[in-house]
């Protein structure tokens, strides 16, 4: 079976890896955990720390406790809406949040519908809850004879039908001390009702889940024809809670679970996979422990940057330990000592490892410079994610290499002509059935060894132990089969494994077809690119909190089930705090004046900062035409008091989509330039830096171009979330660099003996293999977001996972080296890369 060829890298000046079987192994800080006391030291102290953050101190679980999943936590601090909201809570006392409870019955409410409205509205009353206003008339703003209309607009009764209350009036059959529901608020086509309850935030998602989940229960019972749903503010943020309720554990469930598919197919190696799945379980287990340290410093932390922050860790993580352990096999098949083996792969992917997770780390610290709370706490959560995995890799993973030792690549153990077994040590029939038999026949046997250890694995290690006190003199299971069935396996194994070269494999073809006509392949890629960004023309930014959801929640049907009959915005009024009292009056008649007003309500409460009024809005409260409609109330009311404010669930939107559009045009620009530094000190050139940023940038246009035409026309999304283009552009640009990365700093070392055009030939050779499976591992990883219920992340895992498909298998196996071949020498400008008279001999990889 054809081994895939691995990746050397050699990124500070190291010798060629073909003098080093000839040569001591070098010292450097990378190959600190490789010595036989500091893999021990260095695997214990791992154990400790993890242990403890996730033993005794729980951390991780305090981590996902920090989360607050509130639009309100998206706001950018110097926002109108923000500044509203702050006196909102104050004028009223906290931050309030309406239930508000739709009933319909298409052909009409009938008296025991409305009987029946009351019947729930007693048994919701009986359980008390100490987050639910206890007075709901006096927060609807009482008994005044202006609101009895509010919510209805221009098309409310003269008279109220028998049943039907008004907004400031509790519904009867409520206790004296604990009347909540206020209404029932009938609709003009007589479909429909409403009553209203309202919650006071305390911090804790109990305190709104609680009360909401027991009030769903008991509209679950309906009669036949009559349909209740819970909607509002309320309604919206316990189905944004419930959705973000145990995201991290399905997340990292599945990308576990698609990393260890992966891992299995990588390494075909029933050990080996647990040794990088440790290490990246560590690093997730430590980043979730700073981040709760992060998030207590204040920085903002939403179910969205710890999902986004756990599927970098699993990625990245995964990624650098497929770069880690090929370099380690590689030194494997010409080092007698795995120590030696371990410094000498250290020394040289060290440092790549170590330049790859500084150019993510710092792309995703410029998120730090966005004005959306909830984009600006991504950029610390991720970079901590990533510098967690790197962190691992370069530590516990190369100290658990050195402890497993050559055998746990097993049946493809990578060995020295020393190291090898010999033919003389195997029995007879394990020779004649498994060393020279047929395939099926050795296949089974060992199959059948693997599958009994498993299925003995107490027995297996009691019987180790025993035989390592003993001092390998009495015999265990695993030591009887490893002489029968494994060590003759693993001989048959190598005999028949063939070993890839710089000059040899599918990857070197594919250099020597695009280095035939470097010209054509280049036109043709960038042409290819082109048309996939053509996609761009189908951008759309229309997805709103009403389509976050990949199905409809009960807020969602709630609330389309009220806009049939009453104003959409009666769900979610806005906020408008007059700064004087004086000015009431005005700004009152200039709401009523305003079109797409239904009704104006209040005031609801006052104090020394304001008077609260509430609009209703006609257009939903969550749509594109509410989030326009608040700048021009903004305009109508500021005229009559130019202190005013205008808040509320539709103003939070729209402040939020514009610093979205905000951050989207200043932070790429400070992104690109901190990479593009990167590249120009690491690869000591100017030119090649530039070209390779060209290049992602290409190729991230090609991937939101085809990602918008599939959400539209495959998804059928109604459109992309602002934040989409940002997220996208720092992923890629960031991990698209990576690759460009290792690639191009190999072909730099190359260069050197080889020549521009042959050594970009043989880094792609060495190179390749062991990059797409990185690029494969991580897009997998990024298409795991798709397990979540929330369009954004679908939306986020899939454009990336395509940008970095198309960066793996078109711009780094293609459009790069075909620019190598065309520009020559003239690639590392202004650099001289110096080329060597001697050639070397290529060195067979595994």
């Amino acid at each position: 079976m054809r081994k895939t060829v691995n990746l050397a890298a050699h990124v500070s000046g190291i010798a060629p890896s073909g003098s080093a079987a000839r040569t001591p192994p070098r010292r450097s800080i990378f190959a600190l955990a490789c010595g036989r006391r500091s893999r021990v030291v260095c695997a214990l102290l791992w154990l400790v720390v993890v242990g403890i953050a996730a033993g005794p101190l729980n951390l991780p679980k305090r981590f996902t406790d920090a989360e607050d999943n509130e639009a309100t936590s998206f706001l950018p601090g110097d926002a109108e809406a923000t500044r509203a909201l702050a006196l909102t809570r104050r004028l009223q006392g906290g931050e309030l949040a309406p239930a508000v409870i739709v009933y319909r019955r298409e052909r009409g409410l009938t008296a025991s519908d409305l009987a029946k409205i009351r019947r729930d509205v007693r048994l919701m009353a009986r359980k008390r809850f100490a987050t639910v206003v206890a007075d709901g008339p006096a927060v609807a703003g009482g008994k005044r004879a202006g609101q009895a209309t509010a919510g209805l607009g221009s098309r409310a009764p003269v008279g109220l039908r028998p049943g039907c209350g008004l907004p400031g009036v509790a519904v009867p059959g409520q206790p004296r001390d604990y009347r909540p529901f206020v209404g029932p608020l009938c609709s003009p086509d007589g479909k429909a009702a409403i009553i209203t309850a309202y919650l006071r935030g305390n911090g804790k998602t109990e305190g709104l889940l609680e009360p909401v989940d027991y009030w769903r229960r008991v509209l679950e019972r309906q009669p036949p024809g009559l349909v209740a749903k819970l909607t509002g503010g309320a309604g919206f943020s316990a189905d944004a809670i419930k959705v973000f309720e145990g995201i991290n554990g399905r997340l990292l469930g599945a990308a576990l679970t698609l990393v260890i598919l992966l891992l299995i197919a990588i390494y075909r190696s029933p050990i080996f996979l647990f040794l990088p799945l440790a290490a990246v379980l560590a690093a997730e287990v430590l980043s979730r422990s700073l981040g709760w340290v992060v998030s207590e410093l204040g920085v903002t932390v939403n179910g969205q940057s710890s999902s986004i922050m756990s599927v970098l860790v699993l990625g990245a993580g995964t990624d650098y330990a497929l770069l880690i352990v090929a370099r380690y096999r590689e030194e494997l098949h010409r080092t007698d000592s795995k120590f030696d083996a371990a410094r000498n792969a250290m020394v040289s992917a060290g440092p790549a490892v170590l330049a790859s997770a500084a150019t993510v780390v710092a792309g995703l610290f410029c998120l730090r410079l966005a004005k959306v709370n909830g984009t600006s706490g991504l950029g610390p959560f991720g970079a901590l994610g990533v510098a967690s995995a790197a962190l691992s890799m370069l530590t516990l993973l190369p100290a658990l290499l050195v402890i497993a030792g050559r055998r746990a690549f097993w049946p493809f153990v990578p060995h020295t002509p020393t190291t090898a077994p010999r033919l003389e040590e195997v029995p007879r029939w394990s020779r004649r059935h498994i060393v020279e038999g047929s395939r099926f026949v050795a296949l089974t046997i060992a199959l059948a060894a693997v599958a009994l250890v498993a299925l003995l694995l107490p027995l297996v290690l009691v019987g180790a132990l025993v035989r390592r006190i003993s001092g390998k003199r009495l015999p265990s299971p695993v030591s009887l089969l490893d002489r029968v069935v494994f060590r003759p396996y693993e001989l048959r194994r190598q005999r028949h494994e063939r070993l890839a070269d710089a000059t040899h494999g599918a990857f070197r073809r594919i250099g020597e077809f695009v280095l035939r006509r470097p010209r054509a392949v280049l036109a043709a890629s960038v042409l290819v690119l082109a048309l996939m960004a053509a996609g761009l023309l189908n951008l759309s930014t229309d997805l709103t909190t009403r389509d976050s959801y990949r199905k409809k929640v009960d807020s969602v049907v709630g609330q389309e089930l009220l806009e049939r009959s009453f104003p959409s915005g009666a769900s979610a009024p806005a906020d408008v705090i007059v700064s004087r009292p004086d000015r009431v009056a005005a700004v009152r008649a200039a709401l009523a004046r305003a079109p797409g007003v239904a009704a104006v309500q209040g005031p609801v409460a006052s104090g020394r900062e304001g008077v609260l009024l509430q609009a209703t809005l006609v257009p939903d409260p969550y749509s594109t035409a509410a989030y326009e409609l608040v700048g021009k109330l903004r305009e109508v009311v500021r005229k009559a008091d130019p202190g005013v404010l205008v808040g509320g669930p539709s103003a939070i939107e729209r402040d939020v989509r514009e610093a979205a559009a905000r951050d989207t045009v200043v932070i790429p620009p400070v992104v690109l330039v901190v990479v593009l530094l990167i590249l120009i000190v690491l690869l000591r050139a100017l030119l090649a830096p530039l070209l390779l940023v060209a290049t992602v940038l290409l190729s991230f246009a090609a991937a939101l171009g085809v990602s918008y035409v599939v959400f539209d026309v495959v998804f059928g999304f109604p459109g992309s979330d602002p934040a989409l283009p940002l997220y996208a552009f720092v992923f890629l640009v960031a991990l698209g660099v990576d690759y460009n990365i290792f690639l191009a700093a190999r072909a730099r070392e190359e260069t050197r003996e080889f020549g521009t055009r042959e050594g970009m030939l043989r880094a792609l050779a060495v190179t390749g293999g062991v990059i797409t499976s990185a690029g494969i591992v991580l897009a997998g990883t990024f298409t795991v977001l798709g397990v979540l219920p929330l369009v954004f992340l679908t939306e986020i895992g899939f454009t990336v996972a395509f940008g970095v498909l198309l960066d793996t298998f078109l711009v780094r196996t293609v459009l790069v080296p075909a620019l190598a071949f065309w520009l020559g020498e003239r690639f590392w400008w202004p650099a001289r890369v110096r080329r060597d008279a001697t050639v070397r001999e290529p060195l067979p990889v595994a």
